[in-house]
């Protein structure tokens, strides 16, 4: 999930309960505020009464009272049905026969010496169609709000975070071999964002100045220790001339001999390595991988036919994309050279390639090793294993890796099965 939408999301989801909780308070807070004001409206008229009290004269004159002011009832005084705080009862409307919320407070008074209950009374009708009006505005207002702030939270947002999005497409797309640089911007109103800006620049500066360190001296090393090796074999090669040599002598040089192509072996396959950690080839080529496992297996057959072994390659499934070319030669000859050596003689070896993933498989024993340090440098110790220098799988799963794809083992029926996953 990314950044601005899961703060966007927080704040969503706290505008809208905060509009939830605020719908039943406002109108909780409006009602009251409403029922305080019709009950000091009773009071008001409670406070005039004692004035018309004074007025009537006989009960004809109380009786014309009752029939002429509708809002207030005048009944005998009733003790258990007298209610000193306002109350509001639900009563049914004769006009329109629908029920209605009224409002009522009762005052004992004495007329003509007798305890009277005087009954004040008003409609909340006009009090809930306010009410309804002012939540309807009032939810209409925070729809808008909230629609509003979705808006501006995202353009602002979205604004605020370019610099950043800017930053992690450059290093997104950077590439240590290229050298290339960030980008200077004007300067970016967050300082956040600026310190962030300088910090890559300074890591990258750093990164760059160790990678070219670190090339001169994998060539260097590489090249310093070629010359001394090549030397050797030379005086090998002469000293094997000498007539005078004994039997034991010579096979002595011969064992050193194969120690010395060995570490031959081993250098150039370590330069090899360093050169794919360091990003040294370009990834433009077309590769097509139905005509570079049919190319290797033409130049590995006679490997194969010397341990009377089969290379069968059946109905390929068409296989492109882009990569480098000499290192995909690379990974299937490594893969290829692999399956021969430890497939017993007169086996077969199967390559099956298929949209997904190409798969060596040949037959042999059970490792004797964690299949986790398989694909692992120097897996396999040379006492173990005299026919490599443990490099080779290495060197396979660092070649898929760059492509894009996955490397993976497994054992099944007395089978190796070395699949490249095309990710």
């Amino acid at each position: 999930m990314k950044l601005l939408t899961y703060s966007s999301r927080k704040y969503l989801w706290l505008s809208a309960l905060l509009i939830v909780l605020s719908i039943p308070i406002f109108y909780f807070v409006v009602n009251s505020l409403f029922l305080k004001a019709t009950d000091q409206t009773l009071e008001n008229q409670a406070i005039l009464i004692p004035r018309y009290i004074h007025e009537i004269k006989n009960p004809s004159d109380l009786e014309l009272w009752k029939k002429l002011d509708t809002d207030i009832e005048i009944s005998l005084f009733d003790e258990n049905n007298f209610r000193k705080e306002p109350f509001t009862v639900e009563v049914i409307n004769p006009e329109t026969g629908d029920f209605q919320d009224y409002r009522y407070l009762q005052k004992q008074i004495e007329i003509f010496g007798i305890k009277h209950t005087l009954t004040f009374k008003i409609s909340l009708v006009e009090k809930e169609d306010l009410i309804k009006s002012i939540l309807i505005v009032q939810v209409s207002l925070l729809v808008l709000i909230f629609l509003g702030f979705i808006i501006i939270n995202r353009n602002i947002n979205s604004k605020i975070w370019q610099p950043f999005h800017n930053t992690l497409h450059f290093l997104r797309n950077y590439q240590l071999a290229q050298e290339k640089e960030l980008a200077n911007e004007e300067e970016i109103e967050i300082d956040e964002f600026n310190d962030l800006n300088v910090d890559i620049k300074n890591l990258i500066q750093r990164t760059e100045t160790a990678y070219k360190l670190q090339k001169e001296f994998t060539e260097n090393a590489a090249h310093e220790l070629q010359t001394p090796v090549a030397i050797i074999k030379s005086k090998l090669d002469l000293l094997l001339q000498e007539k005078s040599l004994s039997k034991s002598q010579s096979v002595l040089i011969d064992q050193i001999y194969y120690v010395l192509q060995k570490l031959s072996d081993l250098n150039k396959n370590l330069l090899f390595l360093s050169k794919i950690e360091n990003q040294q080839y370009e990834f433009a080529d077309q590769i097509n991988a139905v005509e570079t496992v049919s190319a290797t297996m033409e130049n590995l057959n006679f490997f194969a036919e010397a341990k009377y072994q089969q290379l069968l390659f059946p109905r390929p499934q068409p296989k492109f994309f882009k990569g480098n070319q000499s290192l995909f030669n690379q990974l299937i000859q490594n893969l290829m050279i692999n399956a021969i050596q430890y497939s017993p003689k007169g086996s077969i070896v199967n390559i099956i390639l298929t949209e997904d993933a190409l798969t060596f498989i040949n037959e042999g024993p059970k490792l004797d090793f964690s299949e986790e340090k398989l694909f692992s440098r120097f897996s396999k110790t040379i006492e173990k294993d005299q026919k490599g220098n443990g490099l080779g799988l290495a060197i396979c799963k660092k070649i898929a890796s760059i492509h894009g794809f996955d490397m993976g083992y497994q054992y099944i029926n007395a089978k190796h099965h070395f699949t490249v996953y095309f990710k």
